[in-house]
C-alpha cells in the first residue's frame, strides 16, 4: 500500500465510534470464569488410560484362542519340518538333521 492508503486507513480508524465498556464488565468476566469448568493437568496414568482407549482392542478370548492357534501352526511346522532343505540339499555337516526344538528340555547328564 502506498502512503495515501495508510493515511486514510489511519483516519478511518481515529474517526470510527469506540463504545465505553460498562461498569460491570469485570463481574461479568469473573462470573463467566467461575461458571467454566476448570481443566486440570494431565497426569501419565491419565494420559496412558486414553492412549489405550483409543486402540479398540478384541475380545481377550479371541486373542488367547488366535494366540494358542498360531502357537499349534508354529509348533507343527517346526516338529515336521516344513519348509527345511532335504538330505541331498545339506552339506556333510547337516547330514545328522535338524536339532529338534524341544530338546533343550532333555537332560544330557547321568541321573544322580
Amino acid at each position: 500500500m502506498n502512503r495515501r492508503h495508510d493515511e486514510k486507513l489511519d483516519e478511518l480508524l481515529r474517526s470510527r465510534r469506540i463504545e465505553p465498556a460498562r461498569e460491570d464488565l469485570a463481574e461479568r468476566i469473573i462470573q463467566r470464569a467461575q461458571a467454566l469448568p476448570q481443566e486440570r493437568p494431565a497426569r501419565f496414568l491419565d494420559w496412558l488410560t486414553a492412549l489405550f482407549d483409543e486402540f479398540h482392542l478384541p475380545k481377550p478370548a479371541y486373542v488367547l484362542a488366535s494366540t494358542l492357534v498360531a502357537g499349534f501352526v508354529i509348533g507343527l511346522v517346526t516338529q515336521v519340518g516344513i519348509g527345511q532343505p532335504n538330505a541331498s540339499q545339506l552339506g556333510s555337516a547337516d547330514l545328522a538333521g535338524p536339532t529338534p526344538i524341544e530338546s533343550f528340555l532333555y537332560v544330557d547328564e547321568d541321573l544322580l
